[in-house]
């Protein structure tokens, strides 16, 4: 099987004893778009290989608590990651350095002083091992896993502008694909769509496309959708401002900073009593979502989830609490986020808060839910989720749903993936996405074994 150069990109483990070391490999490896992940430990990087099942892992031959013999002889104890190659850093050929490295089989191995052209090479030399896919990566078929699957992005129908159809969606859609728009009302037909370009308003995602070009029963309800002004979009909200509750100031400069590159603009509430006042006064519009952190279960937490559940649905903001407590649900009212969250998870919470605030002119908007759909083949799987082949190119980064049966039942239920990259396959009209299984964002150990038991379990029972 052929895969596009590239498409995957390779994790590196980097365990060394002293800080200053990952820092400079660190930056020479993301530069070659590799994932770094770090550890200063054999305690440390025991716990990233479970978490991470890195493809590579350059290490000392000495660390601060054990030697890179001491890592090899642990990984060996699991069939998992026994395999994953070692490349091992030599500063001195002295015994204490040489003696752990007897009767293993690394990788390889880097005499002397740090030399970085040296390193990527041989890194790449290793590497080229596992080709442009995950050395964890097992075809469908030896799953016994159908080929045949559909990848489908979420999207709202809202009007149009001039000639051309305004959908809002979780995803941007490239100009060379050609996307079934199913309606989620049955009672409307589907529509087949092309040539579709993006526009971004106010931190909301917008799909446009010629109705000129549209084809399909669809047409019927698409040519009577009322004319909007796109200009017009969230003009009476200032779109990405947060109202952020954090009793501790330094912690929100530190979100502050950060949440400006996302265009996020944060705005202090040191206690609850002014988080609460904040909320009823700016309910207007003005925010575009509330964070709270860390809700005290006393009466002054409480008053303020009952002053949230009081508003009405038009003037409450969409509600987001960081807690550590296991017993905390989210509600209509409030989601909560389980802490620690990743940055990651956090932007893209207030990102849909964000879009849930949009606002047209009153019945000026069609609000039509639907789906883009487009067949796909599923090429295999691997430790985060796997490779699609389509006749078209995603947008890296997209948030979208795969749809496929036993996937999806092994997966329990869930659809929802993201697209880590998409290139075309050499010398082909044919395209290769990697996808995430955002099931996999956890221990990717822990996610791969359950699922490799799943498939077993099925190839059992087919063969009995």
């Amino acid at each position: 099987m052929e895969f596009a150069k590239g498409l995957t990109p390779h994790t590196i483990l980097i365990l060394v004893d002293k800080s200053e070391k990952i820092v400079t490999m660190g930056a020479l490896f993301q530069k070659m778009n590799f994932k770094v992940v770090t550890a200063i430990s054999l305690y440390e990087a025991l716990k990233m290989i479970d978490q991470e099942m890195p493809h590579l892992i350059i290490c000392d031959a000495i660390i601060a608590d054990g030697t890179a013999g001491n890592l090899y002889d642990r990984m060996q104890q699991q069939a998992l990651f026994k395999n994953i190659p070692i490349l091992v850093l030599v500063a001195n050929k002295t015994k204490e350095q040489l003696s752990p490295l007897r009767g293993r089989k690394f990788a390889g191995f880097m005499l002397g002083k740090f030399d970085g052209r040296a390193l990527t090479t041989k890194v790449k030399e290793i590497l080229e091992g596992h080709g442009d896919i995950s050395p964890f990566f097992v075809p469908a078929d030896q799953c016994h896993l159908a080929g045949d699957c559909t990848l489908a992005i979420n999207a709202k129908v809202i009007g149009r502008v001039g000639d051309q159809m305004v959908c809002q969606s979780e995803a941007e859609v490239d100009g060379e694909a050609a996307l079934l728009c199913q309606p989620m009302d049955k009672s409307k037909g589907p529509a087949l769509l092309k040539m579709g370009s993006n526009v971004l308003k106010a931190g909301v995602l917008y799909n446009l496309f010629p109705m000129n070009v549209i084809r399909g029963s669809g047409r019927g309800w698409i040519g009577h959708l009322p004319e909007i002004n796109l200009d017009a979009i969230n003009a009476s909200t200032d779109g990405r401002r947060v109202m952020f509750y954090d009793p501790k100031p330094e912690r929100f400069e530190q979100f502050k900073k950060v949440l400006a590159g996302y265009e996020i603009e944060l705005i202090h509430a040191g206690n609850l009593q002014s988080a609460a006042a904040m909320i009823i006064r700016e309910s207007d519009g003005t925010l575009g979502c509330v964070y709270l952190d860390e809700l005290p279960a006393n009466s002054s937490g409480i008053a303020i989830k009952e002053a949230i559940a009081r508003m009405n649905d038009k003037a409450r903001p969409p509600v987001i609490a960081g807690t550590t407590s296991l017993n905390a649900k989210s509600t209509r009212e409030i989601r909560f986020l389980k802490k620690p969250f990743g940055l990651g998870l956090l932007v893209e919470s207030m990102d849909q808060a964000f879009k849930s605030r949009t606002n047209f002119a009153e019945g000026a908007s069609a609000n039509i839910e639907v789906q883009f759909q487009t067949p796909a083949k599923l090429l295999g799987l691997d430790e985060t989720g796997g490779i699609v082949q389509l006749k078209f190119p995603v947008v890296a980064n997209s948030k979208l749903y795969l749809t496929h049966p036993v996937l999806n039942e092994l997966w329990g239920g869930k659809s929802e993936v993201r697209i880590i990259s998409a290139m075309r396959l050499e010398n082909s009209n044919v395209w290769q996405a990697k996808f995430e299984n955002f099931a996999a964002q956890g221990s990717k150990s822990r996610y791969w074994e359950r699922l490799a038991k799943q498939i077993a379990q099925r190839l059992v029972s087919a063969s009995a």
